[in-house]
């Protein structure tokens, strides 16, 4: 567990590029927001990001179907704080977690070695269109707000297929494509929100296309369930807070916050014109 294990990716790589839009500033975030980066599932009250945050994964914990007999695998899980939970409320027999930003994995790696989980929670430094794992590893595999990066989601899900053993389980919490922009303002946002956050244009499209894609890639019995309105307003609520702003600018620098600013602002209009959707999406390896 070393940094010889850290992957460098090329100059004009994609991989680097979505790990420079989550490295800036990552070392200072200790606690902040007990490290947990998702959007939250803000329903029920809550009001509380943490709560939201938990709950997102407690539901995603539950559409996946995790016991104790589970051998999981987390695809973009972020500083490892989802994965703690998981395993202090499903306790799978294993988590393994691969993310593209190696400081994520340094964060991850500190939390299993302090929760005294190094046994059955693992990191490791890596890409999701090449999971560096043997065929029919896993029962289970998540991926919550990674998707939409990867280059692409439709690799990605072939690479998922093959990892799963035969009736394993995917479930991710990802976005599409709600309805075309309509205009030049609308495709501005949407352009906007997507280039911020490094997302392929080829992962750009309806819930109808993402199941067709997932059916072609060796799932079935595919559910797609949308629920933005529970999931980002109280994101963008939160994270327009003055002490959100006061503590992401010190944490990831002024220019880096306010860029951040900017693309929680185009996501929220996107979702406000109708143009983005939050969904979380199932399906069972054939």
């Amino acid at each position: 567990m070393s940094e010889t294990e850290r992957k460098h990716w090329g100059a004009g790589a994609h991989e680097r590029k979505v790990e420079n839009l989550y490295a800036g500033g990552v070392e200072n975030y200790i606690d902040w927001h007990d490290g947990y980066l998702n959007f939250g599932l803000w329903e029920n009250g809550i009001a509380d990001y943490i709560q939201a945050a938990e709950n997102l994964v407690h539901r995603m914990g539950t559409l996946l179907g995790l016991n104790e007999t589970s051998k999981l695998l987390d695809v973009a899980p972020g500083m490892g704080t989802q994965d703690i939970y998981l395993l202090k409320n499903f306790a799978p027999q294993s988590i393994d977690g691969l993310d593209v930003t190696w400081k994520h994995i340094e964060h991850g790696r500190r939390r299993s070695r302090e929760a005294g989980a190094e046994d059955r929670v693992r990191f490791q430094h890596g890409t999701a269109i090449e999971l560096p794992f043997p065929d029919c590893t896993f029962t289970h595999l998540l991926s919550i707000e990674g998707p939409e990066h990867f280059d692409t989601r439709e690799k990605f899900l072939h690479e998922a297929r093959r990892v799963l053993q035969p009736g394993g389980v995917i479930a991710m919490a990802d976005f599409i494509v709600k309805n075309p922009p309509r205009n030049p303002l609308e495709k501005l946002v949407a352009e906007a929100a997507r280039k911020l956050w490094q997302g392929p244009r080829a992962n750009v499209y309806s819930g109808e296309v993402y199941r067709r894609k997932m059916e072609e890639a060796g799932f079935g019995q595919v559910e797609i369930q949308e629920i933005g309105a529970a999931v980002i307003p109280g994101y963008y609520r939160e994270q327009m807070r003055p002490e959100s702003i006061r503590a992401i600018t010190r944490i990831r620098g002024f220019a880096l916050a306010r860029l951040g600013l900017l693309l929680d602002i185009a996501v929220y209009r996107g979702f406000t014109m109708g143009l983005l959707e939050y969904v979380l999406v199932r399906g069972e390896r054939t």
